[in-house]
């Protein structure tokens, strides 16, 4: 696992959008793994503007997101599916049928299915990933265990207040959601983790201290991916020393 520790979010978000970059460059029909929430956000505006500049060419690309919550159709103003419309696929050319998304109004049992037949058959080239305050990653919460599978996941009161800030009020955050399972992101060729904010040095903090793979520290997955890298701006790698 790398560490990048860079100046601020723009370098930060600057950096994961090269690497992305460069393995759409050399694959143009890359798998990119894409996570929603505040820290990506950032590195979707850096992708953008290299396909505005002719770059980048997205038509060949297929891209599947880690999760969604359940009972969110895409439509709605805080589904996963209406923020990467929002901020990323309306600004790039990639194609409708090339776009796998979570469908969160449709019959959970069903997504799941469909979300692992398309895991079993399409290998990520490189997954994005923020991270949560308790080191979640997609929404695969602190447990005594792993799951493989995409799967319906019951969210952490943690996590709940924490993305409380995006709806009108807490109770307002749906309970659960449906999300990539550790497979989907340990087998990716590539796997970037960003992170920013005072509130991710704790769970930075353990990932960096230890190689040791936990599963009440989801993020620690990341020591046996692959080629993982982890981007950090300087003041949350300062908080973690």
């Amino acid at each position: 696992m790398k560490v990048i520790k860079v100046k601020n979010y723009e370098e930060l978000s600057r950096t994961a959008a090269t690497i992305i970059a460069g393995v759409i460059l050399s694959k143009p029909d890359c798998i990119l793994g894409l996570a929603t929430g505040s820290s990506p956000v950032g590195t979707y505006d850096q992708l953008a503007a290299m396909y505005e500049e002719g770059i980048l060419d997205f038509s060949h690309v297929k891209s599947v997101n880690l999760d969604e919550y359940e009972g969110l159709a895409r439509d709605h103003d805080q589904s996963f599916g209406y923020f990467m419309d929002q901020l990323f696929f309306s600004k790039v050319n990639l194609k409708e049928e090339n776009i796998f998304l979570v469908d969160g109004a449709a019959d959970a049992a069903k997504q799941e299915k469909r979300f692992n037949d398309f895991l079993k058959d399409n290998k990520i080239d490189i997954q994005i990933l923020g991270i949560g305050n308790n080191g979640h990653i997609g929404f695969n919460e602190p447990d005594s265990y792993f799951t493989a599978s995409a799967h319906k996941v019951e969210l952490a009161e943690e996590t709940i207040k924490a993305n409380a800030r995006f709806f009108e009020k807490e109770s307002d955050v749906p309970r659960s959601a449906i999300t990539m399972g550790m497979y989907g992101i340990a087998t990716a060729a590539k796997v970037i983790l960003v992170a920013t904010g005072a509130a991710k040095a704790p769970a930075i903090k353990k990932l960096l201290e230890s190689d040791h793979v936990d599963p009440q520290l989801p993020c620690s997955i990341l020591h046996i991916c692959e080629d993982a890298t982890v981007i950090v701006d300087k003041d949350l790698y300062e908080l973690t020393k």
